[in-house]
């Protein structure tokens, strides 16, 4: 098996197991995913069918839909998408979409008793009933050329019920403070899709955890090379030194269960006495062989989160274009915390930390993502030693294109 080289593949090629082959091999064999994966465009929309439209999708945070009449608006596979908590407190997900004429009801997340159609002034419930129809029920319909050759007046309840008219759900499920979608009619259970996920972290209680600082940042780069980036620390030394300084390359290690996900821990969390990673109080009651662990985690596709005893970063990319990526990036607390001033000061001092860590990463990315476009490059080599997260997660997205359903097993040497 050999890569085309100067070309695009055809679109075909895309879901032919063949085209993998060298992807498929062990890591100390493998080649990276073939360069049409990050900049061919119909790849990309090919993508959004085959992986973001069947799988769980992490939208956002808990808090972001903690109270009744939250509304966040997002898009999964170029779908817009409300998730919506209802007065009663449960937590629905429907399509951006009127029933009437099929306008866009939500353009920005927000808090409302009900929804308005901006159209036809249709109004739907935070459950997704349809609640009015605008002088719609007021007309007569005239058949004029009736089956039984008289005329007949039909009156539109007769024709029109709007309790067949909600807004189109779709599957919604939480986990921490994590909030996933999933588009498929067949969704695979969520349990299934994390793991040993939940049970690793429940001393954690997540979701608890409250949301102290958000930023977005608009990427230059697939969306796979940023969740890539994350999974391995072989550039840790060169692009953040400032990090290496926190918590040394050797203090990592892997910690991989099954599930459609990758693992690694850092243990200690850091060797810097002086670091607010350390300085600020560990959540009450978490397990022993939490306290002095940070777990990076990158749930399939588009999630990475970093767990640490007192505080937590997550990064949830949304692709937008096959060069293009929104990057929303949370920081999180424990309960709590923040009612010490001293605490607070210190998750300042965290939010301009992972900003820098954070933009550094975003530079390289990018300028991976322009010698991915370069015809001469046709595929690299892996680091056995720091790189075989990426490979289970480039197998993972092969397995996605092709129609291939697998949960990844764990290793035999994780730590957990």
């Amino acid at each position: 098996m050999q890569y085309y080289s100067q070309q695009r593949l055809p679109t075909h090629v895309y879901t032919q197991p063949e085209t993998y082959g060298l992807s498929r091999l062990p890591v100390d064999q493998a080649s990276t995913l073939i360069p049409d994966a990050y900049t061919a465009a119909d790849f990309f929309a090919l993508e959004q069918e085959k992986i973001f439209a069947t799988a769980w999708v992490a939208v956002g945070c808990l808090q972001q839909v903690q109270n009744p009449g939250d509304i966040l608006v997002t898009e999964v596979a170029g779908r817009s998408i409300l998730v919506m908590r209802d007065k009663t407190g449960k937590l629905g997900a429907f399509y951006n979409v009127c029933r009437h004429r099929g306008s866009k009801l939500l353009e920005k997340s927000c808090n409302i008793k009900s929804l308005h159609c901006p159209y036809h002034a249709w109004v739907y419930g935070l459950d997704g009933q349809c609640l009015g129809t605008s002088m719609f029920r007021n007309e007569k319909i005239v058949d004029t050329v009736p089956s039984n050759g008289g005329e007949t007046d039909l009156s539109d309840t007769a024709l029109f019920d709007k309790k067949n008219y909600g807004l189109l759900p779709l599957s919604v499920q939480t986990w921490g403070f994590l909030v996933f979608v999933n588009l498929s009619a067949q969704t695979t259970p969520l349990e299934e899709w994390l793991g040993d996920i939940p049970q690793k972290f429940q001393s954690h209680v997540l979701e608890n955890w409250e949301i102290f600082g958000e930023k977005n940042y608009d990427v230059a780069s697939n969306y796979k090379l940023i969740e890539e980036n994350f999974m391995e620390y072989y550039h840790l030394p060169f692009v953040h030194p400032e990090l290496t300084n926190v918590s040394r390359m050797e203090d990592h290690h892997r910690s991989q269960g099954a599930g459609m996900y990758t693992g690694m821990l850092t243990t200690p969390v850091s060797r810097d006495v002086d670091s607010v990673w350390l300085n600020l109080p560990a959540v009450q009651g978490l397990n022993k062989e939490h306290l002095e662990a940070a777990y990076h985690i990158c749930i399939f596709p588009n999630v990475t989160i970093t767990i640490l005893p007192n505080h937590a970063f997550c990064m949830i990319t949304d692709p937008i274009r096959v060069n293009q990526t929104r990057e929303r990036t949370f920081l999180l607390s424990p309960p709590g915390t923040l009612d010490n001033e001293s605490h607070t000061s210190m998750f300042l001092e965290l939010v301009k930390f992972w900003d820098m860590v954070n933009t550094q990463d975003l530079g390289i990315v990018e300028r991976v993502q322009l010698g991915l476009s370069n015809t001469a490059f046709t595929g690299g080599r892996m680091c056995p030693k720091f790189e075989e997260p990426l490979h289970r997660y480039q197998n993972w997205v092969a397995d996605r294109m092709c129609g291939i359903h697998r949960v990844p097993s764990g290793d035999n040497d994780a730590r957990v």
